[in-house]
């Protein structure tokens, strides 16, 4: 194996593994999408959200939004190739957990309990797949991989978005 064909092999698998944390003998997929929350939660707030206000910072948003699509094609590419070094669904790759989550705070406001809401429903989501996050777990290779936790993110915010217009103190 060359040098540099090695060196992307092992770019894939730490990307794909989340700098390792994918190695972790226990919920690999869990603490990932910890990870993420405690990186998202410690990122400052009034990047997306002032408090005092209670305003969301929309446009940052659609940055962050324009991003999460570059990582969703870039992890499609990265995980079917780590999935190629590794195994089938492996469950040491979770670089899917890692979007997929920031899909699920998209939008919102940027609080504790959000952080701490999303991370349960997107877990919830991501580990009982409904319909149709269960069919898009079937598509192939890195596609599958990415699209059934996106789309765990996306149900996970949405129903976080209908909470908060039925009951807007329930985060508080």
């Amino acid at each position: 194996m060359s040098l540099i064909k090695k060196i992307s092999s092992n770019f894939n698998i730490y990307f794909a593994t989340v700098l390792g944390i994918g190695f972790i003998p226990f919920a690999p997929g869990t603490l990932a999408t910890l990870f993420t929350a405690v990186i998202w939660y410690l990122i400052p707030d009034y990047i997306f959200y002032n408090k005092t206000e209670q305003l969301i910072y929309y446009n940052e948003y659609l940055y962050l939004l324009l991003i999460l699509i570059v990582l969703y094609i870039i992890g499609i590419f990265s995980t079917t190739k780590a999935e190629k070094l590794m195994r089938e669904d492996d469950p040491k790759i979770v670089f899917d957990e890692l979007v997929g989550y920031l899909f699920a705070v998209l939008f919102l406001p940027k609080t504790l309990m959000i952080t701490i809401y999303a991370f349960i429903l997107f877990r919830a989501f991501d580990i009982g797949k409904p319909f149709p996050i269960n069919k898009s777990q079937k598509l192939k290779a890195g596609l599958g991989i990415m699209t059934d936790d996106v789309l765990a993110g996306i149900f996970s915010n949405a129903l976080l978005q209908l909470l908060i217009i039925i009951y807007p103190n329930f985060f508080k």
